[in-house]
């Protein structure tokens, strides 16, 4: 390719021609120069081309009309059936009711208790406590759904769980307090658990965003004779403004995802109404009575409306002059 330009120089302005490189040379170039690092980073591509972008062939089978037995080339295409199947559905309507309630009410439960938490133990100055109270926040994000479920049926039984003998023997409460089989009780149980596991694992994120600000910022505010409510809402807030944006735009996003392990470890048939989501609704039907293109359909419904939410939060969050994630 050749370049034509002028001479600064020349009176005239005589063209001056240079031949400019290749364009596909440069990525060649970099991979000599750079193999190493190149095939240090194959292997995790690697891995996501074949766990993250390979399945994706599967989802074929939500406008199929599939058999295990038949196969994707041998089975019918049916086009939109199954989604017009799962629109009409009264228990997929009660799913999806269910999954936006329990994840809308934990993103307003547990987005601002993770922010809350961490700027609460960024003004401990006692170092021992804080670690105490970090380390007592952090451990339930490493235990798994079914542990703490268990944990839980222990604690909250009618007959032999800690929190009704104490209710009953020592404020004289007559009946046992009912939770996991409670409709109501249940949803809230559901969601205040969540936030349990996993308030202190996003706390430490902000934390350590809190850790990023200038301090010489909190110096001169004090200066000025800034209060340390005052400090807060002035400088560690829109310190870690990215941060909050980030992972509320990503909480946005799981809003049609449910918490398939949280909930099929503990819920059962009284509290379907309630507690039955779109993970436990197509586990029931695509596992145990075979109906793998239809719930093959709900989860191709569920991707596609969680990916819409993420793009439309962000665009929203651009609007209003903030930092988006993409």
């Amino acid at each position: 390719m050749i370049d034509q330009t002028t001479s600064p120089s020349s009176a005239g302005s005589v063209p001056i021609f240079r031949a400019r490189p290749h364009l596909h040379s440069g990525w060649l170039d970099d991979l000599r120069k750079h193999w190493p690092l190149y095939a240090m980073a194959l292997p995790a591509l690697l891995l996501v081309i074949v766990f993250s972008y390979g399945p994706l062939f599967g989802l074929s089978i939500a406008f199929l009309d599939y058999s295990p037995a038949r196969g994707f080339w041998g089975s019918r295409f049916v086009g939109f059936k199954h989604f017009e199947e799962a629109f009409t559905n009264p228990f997929f309507m009660t799913a999806l009711r269910n999954t936006l309630m329990i994840k809308f009410l934990q993103t307003v439960v547990g987005f601002p208790s993770a922010i809350i938490l961490a700027l609460l133990l960024n003004e401990v100055r006692i170092r021992w406590f804080k670690s105490v109270v970090q380390t007592a926040t952090m451990l339930p994000y490493f235990i798994s759904w079914i542990v703490a479920a268990a944990m839980f049926r222990n604690l909250l039984s009618p007959s032999y769980g800690v929190v009704n003998e104490v209710l009953q023997n020592v404020f004289g409460f007559s009946q046992p307090f009912v939770v996991l089989s409670d409709p109501e009780r249940f949803r809230w149980f559901i969601v205040f658990q969540d936030t349990w596991k996993f308030v202190g694992f996003f706390s430490i994120i902000y934390l350590a965003a809190i850790a990023s600000i200038d301090p010489t910022l909190y110096e001169v505010a004090m200066v000025d004779g800034a209060n340390r409510w005052q400090q807060t809402w002035h400088i560690t807030l829109p310190g870690i403004r990215t941060t909050m944006v980030t992972l509320f735009i990503i909480l946005i996003g799981y809003l049609m995802i449910g918490s398939f392990e949280q909930i099929f470890a503990q819920y059962n048939v009284s509290v379907y109404s309630t507690g039955d989501i779109l993970e436990t609704f197509t586990y029931r039907l695509g596992l145990q009575q075979s109906k793998y293109s239809f719930a093959t359909a709900v989860g191709l419904f569920q991707a596609v409306i969680a990916a819409g939410l993420v793009v439309f939060a962000n665009y929203l969050v651009k609007r209003v002059d903030q930092d988006g994630l993409f």
